[in-house]
């Protein structure tokens, strides 16, 4: 039989102990500055008003709750400064901006101008390269009209300068 255990000269185990004692590195500003790193992780995530385990919070209820036996609602916790602090964060949150990219736009543009909203007749168009179905033209020119370039066309249509002809070299039948 052979060894069961042996010894590996190729870690360093003085660098995994220093790696094991390291501290918590905390990427988030507002539950470092709050976190007390002599305390262990679930200690301070109840000074914080964190849940620590979902599942101990929530209590999700099994099979038997569903005859009508319910256990009371304990009551909620105050929120913290913390908790606040973030929550208040989440709220100012920027939503990601739409992005179309500039020959979609045209694109969209041609379409909406030859077609309106006639999904299927663009399809067929032989400016449609990608072969797009008419669902996910539809989808690209909803997209499309969440842009601020949209605003401007719109403007630009209801203005009177707006002309197909010159986003693409095309012969439009008046």
């Amino acid at each position: 039989m052979a060894k069961k255990h042996s010894f590996r000269y190729s870690r360093n185990a003085k660098k995994l102990r220093k790696k094991e004692k390291a501290r918590l590195k905390i990427k988030n500003p507002i539950i470092d500055s709050a976190w007390k790193h002599g305390l262990s992780v679930k200690s301070n995530f109840n000074r914080l008003g964190i849940a620590y385990d979902p599942n101990e919070v929530l209590k999700i209820p099994s099979r038997g709750f569903l005859q009508g036996t319910q256990e009371p609602i304990p009551p909620v916790q105050k929120k913290t400064k913390v908790v606040e602090a973030l929550e208040q964060v989440a709220q100012q949150s920027k939503k990601k901006p739409v992005y179309v990219s500039e020959d979609d736009q045209l694109f969209c543009m041609y379409n909406l101008e030859l077609y309106g909203d006639d999904f299927q007749a663009m399809t067929r168009d032989p400016k449609n390269v990608y072969q797009l179905t008419s669902k996910q033209l539809e989808r690209l020119i909803d997209k499309f009209k969440n842009t601020p370039k949209y605003k401007t066309y719109l403007e630009d249509k209801q203005a009177g300068t707006f002309n197909i002809a010159n986003i693409y070299d095309i012969c439009v039948a008046k």
